[in-house]
């Protein structure tokens, strides 16, 4: 990931909330939301990183810069856990397996959902969470919202060539792989919008599943 001060924004999420979300940034407050949730230290690998993520609260003085601050955009902002400095004004992140703390390598069985802006995988055995509808501002969204994110895994493809197999967007795909997951719960995937996130190391089958009807 790269970002420069003149980077568009994205802010469309996993596809189910698209339209709720966005009406909702105005009237909740940024907490509300799991991208702008701060990181526990102990979910890091590096020590750095944890000593960064202690400090993600702590506002940034100008006698800061350069020492846990550098300048974006004209504003002093706080090194995050995982960030490194390409050039003056572009930052990148660590691979997820150096960043965060993972568990073994093991077997993995399920279903793979390829969307443009999700990946998500629903282990065999499993349902898939149910993603909040409504008003933003009812009783039980956020708890809704929570209890989504907290249950959803999103599916890290690119170190295969898995996707070089024709399928189509959005379609359902059955798939057996060795792969790791991240050991404690967080903000992963897209927006930080899945509680987990698995890396494939190694893909052992897949088959398309059908439209309609089960899928194993």
């Amino acid at each position: 990931m790269v970002i420069r001060p003149s980077s568009a924004r994205s802010i469309s999420l996993v596809s189910r909330l698209l339209g709720v979300l966005a009406g909702a940034t105005l009237s909740l407050t940024a907490n509300a939301f799991a991208q702008f949730s701060l990181p526990k230290p102990e979910v890091f690998a590096r020590a750095e990183d944890q000593k960064r993520a202690r400090l993600l609260e702590k506002p940034c003085a100008p006698s800061d810069e350069g020492r846990g601050c550098y300048r974006f955009g004209g504003d002093l902002v706080r090194e995050r856990p995982c960030l490194y400095h390409v050039e003056a004004d572009v930052v990148s992140s660590l691979p997820l397996d150096q960043c965060y703390k993972m568990d073994p390598p093991r077997r993995f069985r399920g279903i793979w959902i390829d969307e443009f802006e999700g990946q998500q995988f629903i282990p065999e055995g499993t349902t898939p969470p149910e993603w909040p509808r409504g008003d933003p501002k009812s009783p039980g969204w956020r708890k809704q919202a929570d209890l989504a994110i907290a249950g959803s895994i999103w599916l890290d493809v690119s170190r295969t060539d898995v996707r070089r197999q024709r399928q189509r967007r959005g379609g359902r795909v059955f798939v057996e792989f060795i792969g790791r997951k991240t050991m404690y719960p967080g903000n992963y995937g897209h927006m930080g919008m899945f509680g987990q996130e698995i890396i494939v190391d190694r893909l052992i089958s897949r088959r398309e599943c059908p439209r309609t009807g089960a899928c194993r």
